[in-house]
């Protein structure tokens, strides 16, 4: 009896991939292109802006991202949040593309949402069979599933690259790589560079890559750019805000090393002169020790004068920290809400990394209520 039902079990499971598998090819069938966006960072970013100039064209476009919180946007250019049953579940891809083609669209711009290789491979060659594919960017995160090095990881997100459609991407230390992946696919190979005059509403790289995706799909440079200018941020994308006589940066969502330490190059080339006293913020999660390994890093390339500690794994990182920067301030506290965020002296950024998850949230939600955009 046992054996019967584990059969019976196992065909219906087998029926319902196949009843899956048929309902994403008939939705699949009724769009023109579909972008599938993966890689390490930006790319919530990367399918907004794809969206915008790709809409700014005049194409009937659905948009999901993962990001922070997964959200869609639809043909009327109108965004909500993805109310999910449980866990995130590639399934629910299936469910976006039915609901592209329930809208007539033309292109379905969207976030990959796996991390495990053969989870990616399934959503791009199984359920979405996106023409075309982007990956952002490669860099160390998820060390656990992605892989440990530059390459085992690039080799991971190739997972998601078309057959016999075309790759994007704007990372040239491992162009090469992901270049012979994408031709043993039959998929052309595009590495997209800024030009240098890229407007400063987001990353040169983002907007780059963006643009080389919209002008292949017939949308002109112009016109992309000008649909790009007025894009729908992810809620919680990289923000600057005014917070008593110091400036807080946002950048909780950047969670590995090397990215959030691009974006204080970058802020620090902004603010130039403005930019005084250094405060990092390190919001940590309890299961990514990895990462707060990474905001190790971070605190030793940065060299703040100070480190507030929120979250998880503070004994731990203050150990850490008075070891290899004995000159640097080490200060946790329990809630957000501790943190004398409006007492700084002027000029003082406030630079909060590492999780949003948890402590992070809690402070971004702070931060909204009492501090004000900084332009």
């Amino acid at each position: 009896m046992l054996k019967i039902t584990i059969l019976l079990l196992g065909l219906f499971w087998c029926l319902g991939l196949w009843i899956e598998g048929r309902e994403a090819a008939k939705s699949r069938a009724t769009l023109r292109h579909v972008v599938h966006v993966n890689g390490t960072r930006g790319k919530s970013t990367v399918c907004r802006l794809i969206e915008a100039g790709l809409r700014a064209g005049g194409l009937r476009v659905f948009c999901k991202t993962t990001g922070t919180d997964p959200m869609t946007i639809d043909v009327s250019g109108n965004e909500e949040p993805l109310r999910r049953r449980g866990k995130a579940n590639i399934k629910e891809q299936v469910g976006i593309l039915r609901r592209a083609a329930a809208q007539n669209a033309e292109v379905l711009v969207i976030e990959c949402m796996a991390l495990q290789p053969e989870y990616q491979s399934c959503a791009q060659h199984r359920i979405l069979q996106a023409d075309v594919g982007v990956i952002t960017n490669v860099r160390h995160d998820h060390a656990d599933v992605m892989g440990d090095s530059l390459p085992k990881i690039a080799d991971t997100l190739s997972n998601t690259i078309p057959k016999g459609g075309v790759l994007f991407t704007a990372d040239e230390a491992m162009a090469d790589r992901l270049k012979n992946h994408a031709e043993e696919l039959g998929s052309r190979f595009v590495l997209a560079r800024p030009t240098g005059d890229e407007p400063d509403f987001d990353f040169a790289e983002n907007i780059s890559l963006a643009l080389a995706v919209c002008e292949d799909l017939g949308v002109s440079r112009e016109t992309a750019l000008a649909g790009m200018a007025h894009y729908k941020r992810d809620p919680y994308a990289l923000a600057l805000y005014k917070m008593g006589q110091g400036i807080f940066v946002n950048a909780v969502s950047v969670n590995d090393s090397d990215s959030t330490c691009i974006v204080w190059e970058d802020l620090q080339k902004k603010l130039g002169e403005k930019a005084g006293k250094l405060i990092l913020i390190v919001c940590n999660r309890a299961d990514r020790g990895s990462r707060t390994r990474d905001m190790l890093t971070v605190c030793e390339r940065l060299a703040p004068a100070e480190v507030w500690l929120a979250g998880s794994h503070k004994d731990y990182m203050t150990a850490k920290l008075h070891r290899f920067l004995p000159d640097c301030a080490v200060r946790s506290f329990s809630q957000a809400d501790d943190m004398p965020l409006n007492d700084t002296e002027p000029g003082t950024v406030l630079f909060a990394v590492g999780n949003l998850y948890g402590a992070g949230r809690k402070l971004i939600a702070r931060v909204r209520e009492e501090g004000e955009p900084y332009v």
